[in-house]
């Protein structure tokens, strides 16, 4: 038994052996099942499976930990990477251990849940789009550890982030990103001193490029760049200091590190739909909040459209301006600060980070709103939220895209308009 009654806040009861039936998944991947009254959280399960696990519990919830599998889910499958299993137990993917098709199901099981329990406003599943559910990823970020005389690359364990394992493939990663990294370890005699360092590989139009993490000199940066003749550029951010770029070897000028995109086919078709979405609307003037290196601008200018991007990132914000005209205009700044300013616009384009929009943008936006709101969200949670924010708004459609396969990683576009008078 787990005992009854609620433990103090922060406190930890011992660890307990139970069974547990996982009923469904949280946000974050885990399986929930239920225990002696209490709610449990245990990664690497799938509905309907029967475990035996240790459990924590943790405050008002409980942690499990399988220990073996007594009956599996009708969605469980074979994991394809040998890494997903002990004893790498890699935390790259939560959900190696289910079908692409139940996967997707709980994706939109998760998102309508966020709006029902969030926002108050419930909607249907929603349908989700995906591609090709492995070698989408056109970046792979490892951590390199040295000792006893050898280096190498890898990613954590999920239950441990100071074990890092080498990796020999990564299936859900392109094969060129892996074959890059292949050759910058074997040059890594030439990376700066120190037992840790952080890599960063991305394929950026076509090329290869990597951001390096750690150490304070580089002394062997010529020897390296001469042993990884197809890596085009590097940045390299040292302890304590800045990220520059240190070599250049691209045909022409790119924007910065930062703007490769995780599964290029996937995005592609999210940035289609939501300049479609936007093009519903007839717009002459629209806003695009968070607009990164200016794509979707740039494509909504492409059709006669008005547009004023922000962006917080000066790189970014200076490649967009460089790819508009005027009157279109790319603006550096706090989407919060300048958006207000820039309104009223027919439409407004939200793409913010995982933390959501600044609670002064629903303001912003219940006071001049627009024809209509296009909200591209990575987190349901915090769209749940935003959403909720914007009284006055109704939400007109909520569509998904399987942006990161074998991750409980979900990309939603959310379409809002003014409620009818």
């Amino acid at each position: 038994s787990l005992g009854r009654g609620r433990a103090p806040r922060g406190a930890a009861r011992p660890v307990s052996e139970t069974t547990l039936q996982v009923t469904s998944l949280a946000a974050g991947g885990d399986g929930v099942a239920r225990a002696d009254g209490l709610v449990v959280f245990t990664p690497r399960t799938a509905p309907g499976d029967v475990v035996e696990a240790t459990v924590r519990v943790e405050g008002r919830v409980g942690r499990g930990r399988v220990t073996r599998l007594v009956t599996p889910g009708p969605d469980r499958v074979t994991p394809a990477c040998a890494h997903y299993a002990p004893p790498d137990r890699c935390g790259g993917c939560q959900w190696q251990h289910l079908g692409i098709d139940a996967q997707r199901r709980a994706k939109a099981r998760l998102v309508a849940d966020a709006f029902a329990r969030i926002a108050r406003r419930p909607i249907a599943p929603p349908p989700v789009h995906g591609g090709d559910p492995w070698r989408y990823r056109r970046t792979l970020t490892l951590a390199i550890r040295r000792a006893g005389g050898r280096t190498w690359g890898g990613l954590r364990a999920f239950d441990d982030p100071e074990a890092v394992f080498a990796l020999d493939d990564c299936h859900i990663t392109d094969a060129a990103v892996l074959a890059a990294w292949r050759t910058v370890l074997a040059a890594a005699a030439h990376l700066p001193a120190g037992p840790r360092l952080r890599g960063t590989v991305r394929l950026l139009d076509g090329l290869v490029v990597l951001v390096l993490e750690g150490g304070r000199q580089w002394p062997g940066l010529q020897r390296f760049l001469h042993e990884v003749p197809e890596v085009a550029a590097v940045w390299w951010q040292p302890d304590g200091a800045r990220r520059t770029l240190v070599a250049d070897r691209r045909p022409a000028a790119r924007p910065g590190a930062s703007f490769a995109q995780v599964n290029a086919d996937i995005a592609a078709r999210l940035q289609a739909v939501v300049v479609a979405r936007v093009l519903a609307h007839a717009p002459a003037r629209v806003v695009d909040c968070y607009a990164g290196g200016g794509d979707t601008a740039a494509a909504l200018a492409a059709q006669g459209v008005v547009v004023a991007a922000i962006e917080l990132d000066a790189e970014a914000a200076a490649w967009a301006g460089r790819r508009l005209e005027a009157p279109s205009v790319a603006l550096a700044a706090r989407v919060e600060e300048a958006l207000p300013a820039q309104l009223p616009a027919d439409v407004v384009l939200l793409n913010p980070p995982r933390a959501g929009v600044d609670a002064r943008v629903a303001t912003a936006l219940r006071a001049r709103p627009p024809r209509a709101i296009v909200y591209v969200s990575c987190d349901p949670a915090t769209l749940a939220r935003d959403v909720a924010r914007l009284e006055g708004f109704a939400v007109r459609d909520v569509t998904c895209y399987d942006m990161f396969p074998q991750t409980a990683h979900v990309e939603t576009v959310c379409e809002l308009v003014p409620e009818a008078a």
